[in-house]
């Protein structure tokens, strides 16, 4: 998919855009790994702020189709592993934020839900399409509901049935500081982590989004940040206690109601005490797609995330996203 959409970005360049500043941002959306988006990791590349006074709400959806297989050791020894990750996930997002004096008030409430789905047959024909390895996936049983993590032989994690919930909510407060933008949020435990939809504990994040270089038709974005993890109730003894992130992004104006993004977002390791990439590993996601002006106060983004690094973040997953301001 990615070879589908790059091109855009590339054709983009023959376009001059238009005379006053590009102020991009970056998508809303991080790795949507299923062991990994219960801890609430943060999206970056949001350095422009409502005007004072303003308010303004969003919808994301995020619909994410994961399939991984591995195993470390003689099944069912000591010191085993074994991962099976297979399953369609879709996050639904309800967001605020309002501008008091220059502090950015921000909430993001979550539901969130893990299915066999329907997706496996279209993702399938694409890997046969494009010759792109599909991992397995064309193995195993299609639009199956399959979330299973054994250590030592014995199952640690096991989700066989759809199921779906309110996630962790996040509470954020936020600073305009010239270029940039200072973030810091708490993680409430209102998800579930035996359904997927929490970890269980609390947590939280500080993150500096900002603007880099940028001409009249072009502009560049990113962020970086620190992600903390309380005690939560999923592998609460590999679970590591804080994780740093980062990314950056490049934005073309193709006309003044369309622009093409690209994102490159990765994070650290959020376990430990494992041999399985699916666990231990950190993770790199890449964002391709654009965003839509419906109006002077209302855009719709809309991309393809991917995994250039295995194991640690999914095949594939669709971002969409409505803001609206008032």
């Amino acid at each position: 998919m990615r070879q589908l959409l790059l091109p855009t970005l590339v054709s983009a360049s023959v376009f001059l855009g238009v005379a006053h500043g590009y102020e991009p941002v970056g998508f809303a959306h991080s790795n949507q790994h299923l062991l990994m988006q219960v801890h609430g990791l943060p999206e970056l590349g949001r350095a422009v702020a409502p005007d004072a006074g303003a308010v303004g709400w969003g919808l994301d959806v995020d619909w994410t189709s994961e399939y991984t297989t591995d195993t470390s050791g003689s099944p069912g020894a000591a010191g085993s592993e074994s991962i099976l990750l297979d399953a369609e996930s879709v996050r639904v997002a309800l967001r605020g934020v309002v501008n008091l004096g220059g502090w950015l008030l921000e909430a993001d409430v979550p539901y969130v839900t893990h299915t066999g789905g329907g997706l496996d047959g279209f993702i399938d024909d694409w890997h046969d399409f494009t010759g792109l390895p599909g991992g397995g996936r064309d193995q195993a049983p299609r639009d199956r509901l399959l979330v299973r993590y054994e250590r030592d032989g014995q199952a640690v994690i096991d989700l066989q049935q759809a199921t779906g919930g309110m996630g962790d909510v996040q509470l954020g407060v936020a600073r305009p500081v010239g270029k940039t933008v200072v973030r810091v949020a708490v993680k409430l435990p209102t998800g579930e982590a035996d359904k997927l939809t929490g970890s269980g504990g609390m947590g939280g994040s500080m993150t500096v989004d900002f603007r880099g270089p940028a001409g009249t038709w072009w502009g560049t974005f990113g962020g970086v940040g620190a992600l903390v993890m309380a005690d939560g109730d999923l592998l609460p003894s590999q679970q590591r206690r804080w994780a740093g992130l980062g990314s950056l992004g490049l934005a073309l104006r193709l006309h003044e109601r369309l622009e093409a993004k690209v994102e490159v977002y990765g994070h650290t390791p959020l376990y430990q005490d494992s041999a399985l990439g699916q666990i231990a590993r950190g993770a790199l996601v890449i964002t391709t797609g654009g965003v839509l002006r419906l109006s002077d106060t209302t855009t719709l983004d809309f991309a393809v995330a991917e995994n250039p690094v295995a194991k640690s973040s999914p095949d594939v997953s669709f971002h969409f996203a409505l803001r609206h301001s008032i």
